[in-house]
């Protein structure tokens, strides 16, 4: 007989990645192709149905190459990017991507309130989340004001395959149309785009089976048992070990990922205080957890730097980082200032250079860094150990700067870990293993 496989799906911003794994969750095969996103100056949509098509047709590549049964397929991904659906299933809009400014947030603010949106949807009122998105779809695509349902971009693709449509509790947290700390749809917020009591589909936990792989599927990843593992964060903190109670997880990418998971609900006043700090807060892939998920634009502005001082490669940018170790960061009155949208570097003097730049940009990203778990940890109290994962943490001034910033940490070698979590939830629903709760 030819060894189980499982299959683990990340429906990522740059790309949509797979990877076959045995049931010891060892890497076989692993296969890429880039999110087919349609751009035109900063807006970023999608054709929901080529979105299906292409992660399936991943999925199926990656358990080619793998060889073997496909016992069960898992998927992760990005939250606030969906699909409005007819009661046939089909799309009645484009998915707009989770950094596409197109967002309406007027109505919400005269008919919910700030206040309690942050406190009810556990997150930061504007253009990101789903609900703003919809409204403006609602405007623009005027079938869209009849979708009977609303599907992430994981749980619409698993839909595809042959899944029942469900809501995974960490991915519709991140929709404005759920209230987070009852656990329960959001009915004001639904009624806003037009919602009816059947607008969010049955609510599951990450890791539960939701149906099997029909015959209209390539025929390799047929019968196989289907789950959602999950916001793709959330996931990849469980495979590294770092969503359990005590444990921060830093994930050091283009966007800079902090999570804390706990089990005692938050008050109203502490949920809107988090979020206007854009800390969110979701239900957790552990059942009855919460997450916090602190994201800052670290990466990009670290590229950024790079940039600006024509370092490109890998290995330019460790040579950058080894030299800025060698550089006294109180030796300059340089300041960097960074959001999502740019970079600023203010009181050049005579200490500039490459190095210098460099070692500037590391000192101001901790520090914001260190504010933003400052007040996490307000609520949480104060992380027992450190878990970081991504690229970043290998170049040696942002190493040196974390251990300053944390004592101590554990590195995560894992090269696909929301792919590859998302593999271990699906071990998880087909009952090849249970599920980590520390």
């Amino acid at each position: 007989m030819s060894q189980e496989i499982l299959i683990g799906v990340d429906i990522g911003t740059s790309r949509l990645k797979a990877v076959a794994t045995d049931l010891n969750l060892k890497v076989i095969s692993e296969y890429a192709e880039p999110t087919p996103w349609k751009h035109e100056k900063n807006f970023s949509e999608i054709d929901m149905l080529l979105l299906a098509k292409t992660v399936i047709a991943v999925a199926a590549k990656a358990a080619e190459l793998a060889g073997g049964k496909v016992r069960a397929i898992g998927f992760t991904g990005f939250s606030e990017t969906g699909v409005l659906m007819d009661a046939a299933g089909k799309p009645l809009s484009p998915g707009l991507a989770w950094h596409d400014p197109r967002g309406i947030t007027e109505p919400i603010i005269k008919e919910l309130g700030d206040f309690e949106f942050r406190a009810r949807a556990g997150a930061l009122l504007n253009e990101i989340v789903t609900i703003s998105k919809t409204l403006w779809l609602n405007k623009n695509y005027p079938e869209s004001k009849k979708a009977k349902y609303f599907l992430s971009a994981p749980e619409w693709v698993a839909y595809c395959l042959g899944a029942e449509p469900v809501n995974e509790l960490s991915l519709v947290s991140r929709t404005g149309f759920f209230d987070v700390e009852a656990r329960k749809p959001w009915e004001e917020a639904i009624a806003l785009v037009g919602g009816g009591k059947d607008f969010l589909a049955r609510l599951v936990v990450a890791g539960e089976p939701i149906g099997v792989v029909n015959n209209q599927a390539p025929e390799v990843l047929r019968g196989a048992v289907i789950t959602i593992a999950g916001h793709d964060h959330f996931t990849a903190a469980y495979y590294c070990g770092a969503i359990n109670e005590g444990s921060l997880f830093d994930s050091m990418g283009t966007a800079e990922a902090l999570l804390r998971t706990f089990k005692a609900p938050l008050t109203r006043d502490a949920i809107a205080e988090l979020a206007a700090a854009n800390v969110g807060l979701s239900c957790s892939v552990i059942a009855d957890h919460y997450t916090l998920l602190g994201a800052l634009p670290t990466g990009l502005t670290l590229e950024r730097a790079c940039s600006l001082v024509g370092v490109s490669t890998r290995e330019e940018k460790i040579a950058l980082g080894k030299a800025a170790l060698a550089i006294d960061p109180n030796a300059s009155a340089m300041r960097v200032v960074n959001d999502y949208h740019g970079l600023s570097v203010t009181n050049l003097d005579d200490a500039v250079s490459p190095a210098a730049l460099f070692r500037a940009t590391v000192e101001h990203l901790v520090d914001d860094s260190a504010q933003m778990i400052s007040l996490i940890e307000k609520y949480t109290g104060k992380a027992q150990n450190v878990v970081i994962a991504g690229g970043w943490i290998k170049n040696p001034v942002i190493a040196y700067a974390k251990e300053k910033q944390f004592g101590s940490y554990r590195v995560s070698d894992a090269t696909e870990a929301g792919a590859t979590g998302a593999a271990e939830f699906a071990g998880i629903a087909a009952g090849a293993f249970k599920l980590k709760v520390t």
